[in-house]
C-alpha cells in the first residue's frame, strides 16, 4: 500500500490511497502508474526503470510537492516510510496529521531533503518508533528542514 497527499492547486491535502485494489509487486509500479494518470501532460514516468532505483518515482512526485507513505510492513512488524517533498502546504500538513493517526502502530522512517545522485535517490532520514508521536516529531525536527507553504 502507498499513499500521495497531493501539493497541486486543484486537490492540495487530497489522500490518495494507492495498491489495495491492485496487483502490483513494488511501490514503485502503483506510484509509476499513479503519476503517469495523474501527470499525463509529464514526460518520463514512464520511462523510469524503477528495478534500479525503486524511488526515483517517489523523488519525482516529491518535486511536484507531494507527500508519499508506503507500506513495508512484514509478517511480524508494522512498519512504513514517510516521504516529504522540500515544501508542504498546510492543507496537506492538517492531511498528514490526521492520516498519522492510521499509523499510530507503525515504526516509520521519514526521508526528507531528497535528491539524486548518481541516478540513485538518496536523502536526510530519521528513524521514528511507535511509541513516538509522529505529529510532534514533524513539527519539531522536520518541518524546521521543510518550508512550509502557507497561501
Amino acid at each position: 500500500m502507498a499513499i500521495v497527499i497531493n501539493g497541486g492547486a486543484n486537490d492540495d491535502g487530497k489522500i490518495n490511497y494507492l495498491g489495495y485494489l491492485f496487483n502490483y509487486s513494488y511501490h514503485a509500479q502503483c506510484l509509476i502508474d499513479y503519476a503517469t494518470k495523474k501527470y499525463s501532460n509529464i514526460e518520463g514516468f514512464n520511462d523510469l526503470n524503477y528495478m534500479e532505483d525503486p524511488n526515483a518515482p517517489i523523488y519525482y512526485l516529491s518535486l511536484l510537492n507531494n507527500i508519499i507513505f508506503t507500506n513495508v510492513s512484514s509478517d511480524n512488524e508494522k512498519r512504513g516510510v514517510l516521504y516529504l517533498p522540500k515544501e508542504i502546504s498546510k492543507k496537506q500538513l492538517e492531511a498528514l496529521y490526521g492520516f498519522a493517526l492510521s499509523v499510530l502502530d507503525f515504526d516509520i522512517s521519514v526521508v526528507y531533503d531528497m535528491c539524486r545522485i548518481d541516478e540513485m535517490t538518496v536523502g536526510e532520514v530519521f528513524e521514528l518508533d511507535k511509541q513516538e508521536n509522529l505529529k510532534e516529531k514533524l513539527d519539531d525536527y522536520v518541518l524546521k528542514k521543510v518550508r512550509l507553504k502557507y497561501e
